[in-house]
């Protein structure tokens, strides 16, 4: 008897404690003329659904548009939110426009209001579904410098001493964690480059991304998880790097610097690392892609007759016989890198 009196307390506390980390909505609904007469009872029926049971219905006026204001205070807000219930059915609230066959993605904005406050409604959402403020801060926290040396390590170890200075935290799903306990030592070296761009590098090599994720009321995290292979190129994770806004010869001038060349007898890994002292550019190779394609670069053999060209065609003309290319990239903190990928 205790027992079951006692389960029932906290489940009543749990219902209670529920209940007061959701602040009180109150909606007012404004019915635009011609809207079908069954429309307004049809929302009502469905917004108290949703648990939003302080719902008020009343003819649009000229001034009417969608708006939330706190009624309450920082600490104990209470939010009245007006809404427009439209002609064509649809509800129009701060920041967003629903139909009725909306009913989770109501269900989240009102969520939303309930844990993040009113500016989460309307703050625009760039890049990852961030705010800017949000994807400001995220890319300061992962320009910081990776500034110890990662060949050879384990990428688990790689991450846990990154995390150690990120304010974000990465959290890897259960088939990247398979992934990185089976996984082999980082086969490149990556201090220099920015944290976001140098973990890109490294999950890439064992199939895995990085995708920034801001769960309901919560921080921003970064999620590691396998890469889709139905997704050739998914916008939604870190990127390898960035597009330069400047071009070529302003950005690494040396790569337009002629000079006498000729290469014949050397593989296309022996080329490129004879090349890269003199760019002194870091150069990284796209080892998922040359795995998926079945590209070896330590077997195959180019050669580039004797002739006079820049740097940046010798590695255009010695890669295309790999059918491979060098696309010059700039990480977080505008660190120029070659990217040899296909």
């Amino acid at each position: 008897m205790r027992l079951r009196l006692l389960a029932i307390l906290l489940f009543a506390n749990a219902l209670a404690a529920t209940a007061q980390a959701m602040p009180p909505i109150e909606l007012e609904l404004a019915t635009e003329r011609g809207l079908q007469i069954t429309a307004p009872h049809q929302w009502l029926q469905l917004l108290t659904g949703l648990g939003i049971d302080n719902v008020r219905i009343r003819a649009a006026t000229a001034g009417d548009r969608p708006h939330v204001t706190n009624r309450g205070s920082d600490t104990r807000p209470r939010y009245h939110v007006v809404g427009i219930l439209t002609s064509r059915e649809e509800l129009r609230l701060p920041g967003a426009t629903f139909r009725a066959g909306d009913r989770v993605k109501l269900r989240e904005y009102f969520e939303r209001l309930g844990k993040e406050g009113a500016d989460a409604l309307t703050a625009p959402r760039g890049r990852f579904g961030l705010t800017e403020k949000q994807l400001i801060a995220l890319q300061a926290d992962l320009t910081q410098s990776i500034d110890f040396t990662t060949r050879g390590l384990w990428p688990q170890a790689v991450v846990d001493r990154l995390q150690s200075r990120l304010a974000h935290r990465v959290l890897p799903d259960a088939a990247a964690n398979r992934v990185l306990r089976g996984a082999e030592p980082v086969p490149d070296d990556l201090r220099g480059l920015s944290v976001g761009t140098g973990l890109a590098i490294m999950l890439r090599s064992y199939g895995l991304l990085l995708r920034p994720d801001q769960p309901l009321g919560e921080p921003v995290v970064l999620r590691m998880t396998a890469i889709d292979p139905a997704a050739d190129a998914p916008a939604d994770h870190w990127p390898v790097g960035w597009e330069p806004e400047l071009p070529t010869g302003r950005l690494a001038p040396v790569l337009m610097e002629m000079l006498n060349v000729e290469i014949d007898g050397y593989t296309l890994t022996e080329a490129i690392e004879a090349i890269a002292p003199r760019i002194k550019i870091p150069i990284y190779w796209d080892h998922a892609r040359l795995a998926e394609r079945k590209i070896d670069p330590t077997s195959i053999n180019v050669r580039l007759p004797r002739t006079r060209t820049f740097y940046k065609r010798i590695l255009d003309r010695t890669l295309a016989q790999a059918r491979l290319a060098a696309l010059l990239r700039v990480d977080e903190a505008g660190t120029v890198f070659l990217w040899i990928t296909q």
